[in-house]
């Protein structure tokens, strides 16, 4: 017969078996916790990034009048660009406001007009027969607070009488 051979402690049944922080006392789960520690580091990146060897940086040379006039130009049409961009996104946040405004002063009155307009149907909907009792159950739960959107109805167009009775031409009658 073969010698039975002790598992490897990395073979599956190994791994498959009951892991020995299973058995662990139970004193030390209800003991607490140690505080995280944060270790403060100052930023390596810096001192890899000038870790190599680099070139010997030569002095920089003092301008002259006109470089440095030509310098001081550039920046203050640098700020006047920054200044008029700032004005108009305050001009244009300032529309915005005042757009929303609006709006909302219109979906108001969309609000109130739509509401007045239910109120007609109601009382128009009382002065008739009760034949259209029907029709007034499906407007009776509407929301009132969303606004609503404007719906075309087609205009009632008076017909003419004498376009509709028209009268065929006879066969014999026909101009030739």
């Amino acid at each position: 017969m073969a010698k039975a051979r002790t598992t490897s402690k990395h073979s599956r049944a190994a791994r498959r078996d009951i892991s020995p922080s299973a058995d662990v006392d139970k004193s030390l789960l209800s003991a607490p916790r140690a505080e995280t520690t944060v270790i403060q580091r100052d930023s390596i990146l810096s001192e890899r990034a000038n870790a190599g060897i680099s070139k010997k940086q030569p002095k920089p040379k003092n301008m002259s009048r006109a470089q440095r006039q030509r310098q001081q130009k550039g920046m203050e049409k640098a700020e006047m660009v920054l200044d008029q961009l700032e004005n108009k996104v305050a001009k244009s946040v300032k529309r915005g406001k005042n757009v929303q405004a609006r709006r909302a002063d219109w979906e108001d009155m969309n609000r109130k007009s739509s509401k007045f307009e239910a109120l007609q149907l109601i009382a128009d909907g009382d002065n008739d027969d009760d034949d259209n009792d029907d029709d007034n159950d499906d407007n009776a739960m509407v929301d009132d607070s969303a606004p609503k959107s404007r719906e075309s109805k087609p205009a009632r167009v008076m017909q003419n009488p004498v376009a509709d009775d028209h009268t065929g031409n006879d066969e014999d009658e026909e101009i030739t």
